[in-house]
């Protein structure tokens, strides 16, 4: 389960942790012990960078909402 200190982590940085353990994975240069523990690691980190664009996303839909469009950059009005 992550810790707080994973929830104030940048989503480049849960990003780059994430790169960074599916690359040692990969290698298979680990023991079992310790793939199982970069594997929990990585879902973990799934987790977290999901968490965060759904928070953005969301975001987003909030902003287009108070501005009273799906659209903010009128493309479908203005036919660019």
């Amino acid at each position: 389960m992550p810790d707080s200190k994973d929830n104030e982590m940048t989503y480049e940085a849960c990003m780059a942790e994430l790169r960074q353990t599916v690359n040692k994975l990969s290698e298979g240069k680990a023991t079992l012990d310790e793939s199982l523990k970069l594997y929990e690691r990585g879902i973990e980190l799934v987790s977290i960078c999901e968490n965060k664009l759904n928070e953005v996303t969301a975001r987003i839909e909030a902003v287009n909402k108070a501005n009273g469009t799906t659209d903010p950059l009128n493309i479908s009005e203005t036919g660019v």
